[in-house]
């Protein structure tokens, strides 16, 4: 696979060399196009030529150095040079034997929904002309809160909730013991997906170096495969601009006492603590982009049995070639060294920062490594702006558990991409194929491979104020002897085929200045993970099963959403509403069971063969969800007091089995689907002036519903099994007497912060995470931090 991979390479490279041999004339117009704020060259711009008699039309983009050069006959021309997210800039140039040279300074757009995206169709885009629902996190929003783990973060975006590390977008998810997810998450395009439990270890983002987290909502398996079935969350680091620059950030931090005392396990002793620091550098080299960044954490844990200790280093290398207008190679890596001991189950409802070691209240320490290896080439041909890009991964996870080699595991991933983009007069085409082969060696899950190959293509179009956009994916996916099928009806007759398409489509319209309706459908399509497969462990005395025939879960997911950007004075902002449905079928979750010990049947009295319990992800039948997104943004002056920048967001979720027999394994009978939430607010505030910065963060959720029955069974008495009842006592005791005391108890937390500076760009900073103390459980048995309080120092020279 790899000599294939290296050969293709070699051979997109020669032809793209061979085809951008250029031609000359004796009468050029030729520049450079600048960022009117960084005096960096533009990459990409415009450049649109149309004589005054309209009889030639011609144009082409600058270089990665905002270079442009176009051959003119004699004549007066209009020149406009057009670039995503900066203002139009007219000239009008007269051609008369002798070359012409115009630089232009482009200044960027103020407005904020003239952000620029990449997630939504592959390509720069405004956030608004797309036709789904995107939430778009920038640097400055991590940085300012002390941000050591991008989880955090994206709690705290509208419509988004990470519960106990596992991501869920609109409640496509709820909680599955970490195992499988319907989220893709991303690097620069990428997915950085293990390939034994298909996470993605928050820990392992380079928090340093973001450029933009870009969370796309909905089903989008036709662009990004089979893990996006609920939604992507693309996370882009940056490359060095024109200015060199340096970053250096360290904290320390402490838990505060609970606000129950009996949680308190450290007696009279120092409170638990955690630190950690970081650093960036980031600079051009002539044609050589260099940006280097790490990072050191260390947790001792609020929990008796909790700790975390890592350290990271990350690059990013790219090199653009000057003979060769439009070509570029690099290579971006990112290696993490971690050891880790993680909490699972309490002790009891009035111990809860104790673990319960019996039945796996925690798991063994761990220790390994993550590293990924980015190697990729891009050509954008002068000519005509085709861009051909070449994007590889190396990916492997090893996970080492002390005292237990049985559960090691190793995990890697193999994965390339070529990408082809065509502009046309009214038309952006975007068409790939890929190629995701992944190798699991692990006690745990025996040795597996998958293999993913697909090919895409997307059009996206405009027509005046119209805009819309329409893709398609065939895939196909194997784990080991399972693969993808796809029934084809012919009359009477029925063929499988080994493939499955998945389709989009979405509409934008402009209704006026500011005002942007749009539309969309899109299916989704997810594979199990081998873990949820093919797991077979025990925690404590609960067991996790396989199950080998567990089938693939299909969606299809429909949205009307407007977008309504305002300005008063100087202040300004946007408003977003959607409106969305989801329909899952043959849906894969997690749930407790009682099997024979010798079929691997659900087990009943007077079986041969003795009954063993633990937990197994089974097909439950098909699910709907309903919903809405209503979000905020608002930016402007506060006298002389500095800027006050601030978002607002709620979304009502209402997940709901529509099979008649529902998920036995649910706490109750309602249909509502297991750990979601119904209502959630979220809010983000804070007042920037020169010398010191101040803001807080809110998040409310409403409690969560249903729960797995073996933690809390809430049936009638009459109903109860009595077994569920004594395991319940054992596994997690207290849970239910937790449940009855915070019936009508929901999620709230509020974190504050403080900065100041005390030397050009050298900033202090104090936080109080969970402000209020409050006491909740993210998922049963894992009651969340207290109070912290954080000092953080940080510098950019």
């Amino acid at each position: 696979m790899i000599k294939r991979l290296l050969s293709s390479t070699f051979a997109i490279i020669a032809c793209i060399i061979i085809c951008a041999d250029g031609y000359s004339q004796s009468a050029k117009l030729k520049g450079k196009v600048t960022d009117e704020a960084t005096k960096e060259g533009l990459f990409g711009v415009n450049v649109m030529v149309t004589s005054t008699n309209e009889k030639v039309k011609t144009g082409t983009s600058t270089d990665f150095d905002g270079n442009y050069e176009i051959a003119l006959p004699e004549g007066s021309y209009k020149v406009k040079y057009n670039y995503i997210g900066y203002k139009n800039h007219n000239e009008d140039i007269t051609i008369s034997g002798a070359d012409v040279t115009k630089n232009v300074v482009l200044a960027q757009d103020a407005e904020i929904i003239d952000e620029v995206v990449v997630s939504a169709g592959k390509y720069e885009q405004k956030l608004q002309d797309i036709t789904i629902s995107m939430e778009v996190l920038k640097p400055q929003a991590i940085e300012s809160k002390n941000t050591y783990n991008i989880e955090s973060s994206l709690n705290k975006v509208p419509g988004v909730d990470v519960n106990n590390h596992q991501p869920s977008i609109r409640s496509c998810t709820g909680w599955s013991y970490g195992a499988g997810s319907r989220v893709m998450i991303l690097v620069d395009e990428m997915p950085i997906m293990s390939a034994d439990i298909a996470d993605a270890k928050w820990n392992y983002i380079p928090t340093e170096n973001i450029s933009q987290v870009e969370v796309l909502k909905g089903a989008s398996s036709a662009l990004f495969g089979s893990q996006a079935l609920g939604g992507v969350i693309n996370i882009r680091t940056a490359y060095p601009t024109a200015e060199p620059m340096t970053k250096v950030n360290a904290f320390f931090g402490v838990y505060g006492n609970p606000a129950d005392e009996r949680f308190k396990w450290w007696g009279d002793e120092q409170n638990p603590a955690y630190y950690g620091a970081s650093f960036l550098h980031s600079q051009q080299f002539g044609n050589f982009d260099f940006v280097l960044g790490g990072n050191f954490y260390k947790n001792e844990g609020f929990r008796n049995t909790e700790y975390e200790r890592r350290a990271r280093l990350n690059t990013n290398l790219r090199y653009r070639f000057k003979k060769v207008d439009g070509l570029s190679i690099g290579v971006n890596a990112n290696y993490m060294l971690n050891q880790i001991s993680d909490f699972f189950m309490w002790q009891s409802d009035t111990m809860p920062y104790v673990s319960n070691t019996m039945f796996g209240g925690s798991s063994a320490p761990t220790q390994g490594y993550r590293v990924n290896v980015d190697p990729s080439v891009q050509y954008i041909c002068p000519k005509n702006e085709d861009r051909h890009s070449l994007r590889t991964r190396f990916f492997r996870t090893l996970n080492e558990i002390s005292n237990d080699t049985m559960k090691n595991s190793l995990g890697d991933v193999w994965y390339a991409e070529y990408q082809y983009q065509k502009s046309l007069e009214h038309w952006k085409i975007s068409a790939g194929a890929v190629d995701n082969y992944q190798v699991v060696i692990s006690n745990m899950f025996s040795n597996h491979y998958s293999n993913e190959v697909a090919a895409y293509v997307q059009g996206d179009a405009r027509y005046g104020r119209l805009k819309f956009s329409l893709g398609v994916r065939f895939e196909y996916f194997k784990v080991d002897t399972s693969m993808t099928k796809t029934e084809l009806k012919f009359g009477k007759d029925t063929i499988n085929i080994p493939i499955k398409p998945v389709a989009r489509l979405g509409v934008n319209y402009q209704v006026a200045e500011a005002t942007f309706l749009r539309a969309s459908f899109g299916q989704g399509y997810r594979f199990p993970a081998v873990s949820e497969k093919f797991i077979s462990m025990a925690l404590g005395a609960v067991k996790v099963f396989p199950n080998n025939n567990l089938n693939p879960e299909t969606s299809w997911s429909v949205e009307v959403g407007a977008k309504q950007g305002y300005k008063f004075g100087k202040w300004k902002g946007f408003a977003d509403a959607a409106v969305y449905f989801q329909r899952m079928y043959n849906m894969m979750e997690f749930g407790f069971v009682v099997l024979n010990s010798l079929t691997g049947e659900p087990y009943e009295l007077g079986q041969v063969g003795d009954p063993e319990m633990g937990f197994q992800c089974a097909n439950v039948g098909n699910a709907d969800i309903f919903g809405v997104d209503l979000s905020g943004v608002i930016t402007g002056p506060l006298g002389n007091w500095g800027e006050l920048n601030a978002m607002v967001g709620y979304t009502y979720n209402n997940p709901k089995y529509i099979s008649d027999d529902i998920d036995p394994s649910t706490s109750t009978d309602d249909k509502t689907l297991k750990y979601r939430y119904k209502h959630s607010v979220k809010a983000d505030v804070s007042l920037t002036a020169k010398w010191f910065e101040v803001g807080f963060d809110l998040v409310w959720k409403s409690k969560v519903k249903n729960v797995d029955r073996l933690f809390c069974d809430e049936r009638p008495e009459e109903e109860v099994i009595g077994d569920y009842a004594v395991l319940s006592s054992l596994i997690l005791p207290g849970y239910w007497d937790y449940r009855i005391r915070t019936a009508e108890q929901n999620f709230w937390n509020i974190d504050f912060y403080v900065g100041a500076k005390i030397y050009k760009e050298t900033k202090i900073s104090f936080h109080i995470k969970n402000l209020l103390n409050q006491v909740y459980c993210g998922r049963p048995g894992d009651i969340c931090a207290p109070r912290r309080f954080e000092v953080s120092l940080s510098s950019k020279f």
